[in-house]
């Protein structure tokens, strides 16, 4: 039985269809009909087609229309492709974690990074025990904490108190961090500083922004208050906020760090230039 797709007049050969009502789907152009229309399409008898014009095409199909999208050798050779992918990726895990075969590889290419993570670990570790043997026995003394208007730059908000040093030797180059937080504790800003400065009450009204943080930061009072603190002995700082956020309810002032007076002496150069 020849069957013509009213569309794209491909004709198909298939067994009897006692079924007029059966619906089919041209595997050329995806066209859906029933077997009824088909046989309606006129169908000439096979001849020899004449030179230089072409033939409807025709294919023989045993189970025509068996699926909407037929299985292609493109597609078939891609999911080879994926199986064999995954498949190798499986084995060489297996390799990696549970034998030896690959550990040259690792040697050579993993564990020098992993080696290299780890000593910058540890020598961020012994930074900061040595920078916590340094500060230990600094305490704070005399903290205060308020807002006050400033004529150039609007409110500011002040923490200022006293670094006593509770070391049997002379400390230097304190310097702290001041944090705010809201009422629930979240952190808002935070400043670090270098003690040895204060300002007036009288500055802190009239000065800009800029004259602020440059008398904060003044290298001679530094150098006289803050490289050669006795033991016993202490030195001021003050934190200053420019338009703190109206939500900050709470305030912290920690020691971030210090040296000792042979170190101090190496670094004093940075604050006389």
């Amino acid at each position: 039985m020849l069957i013509t797709c009213p569309n794209c007049k491909s004709v198909f050969k298939l067994p009897d269809v006692h079924d007029p009502d059966k619906k089919l789907r041209c595997s050329i152009c995806k066209t859906v009909f029933a077997v009824r229309d088909a046989a309606n399409e006129p169908q000439e008898e096979e001849k020899p087609a004449p030179e230089g014009k072409n033939n409807p095409t025709q294919i023989n199909l045993d189970t025509p229309f068996a699926t909407d999208t037929p299985v292609t050798k493109k597609s078939k050779g891609v999911r080879i492709f994926l199986i064999l992918f995954f498949s190798a990726v499986c084995f060489l895990s297996i390799l990696w974690s549970f034998t030896s075969y690959l550990d040259p590889i690792k040697e050579k290419y993993f564990n020098k990074d992993a080696a290299n993570i780890q000593k910058r670990i540890d020598a961020e570790n012994k930074r900061i025990e040595e920078l916590a043997e340094k500060v230990k026995l600094l305490q704070i003394n005399g903290l205060r904490q308020y807002t006050m208007p400033n004529d150039k730059v609007g409110t500011l908000t002040v923490i200022e108190g006293k670094v006593v040093n509770g070391f049997d030797e002379a400390r230097g180059l304190v310097q702290v961090e001041c944090s705010l937080y809201s009422e629930s504790g979240e952190l808002l800003i935070n400043k670090k500083q270098i003690a040895g400065t204060s300002l007036s009450l009288f500055q802190l009204q009239v000065l800009n922004e800029q004259e602020l943080e440059q008398n904060l930061n003044n290298n001679l009072d530094i150098m006289q208050r803050n490289t050669n603190i006795a033991p016993g002995a202490s030195t001021p700082f003050m934190c200053v906020f420019y338009n703190p956020p109206q939500n900050a309810a709470n305030f912290n002032i920690k020691i971030v760090s210090a040296e000792k007076p042979d170190d101090v002496a190496n670094l004093k150069s940075d604050f006389s230039s």
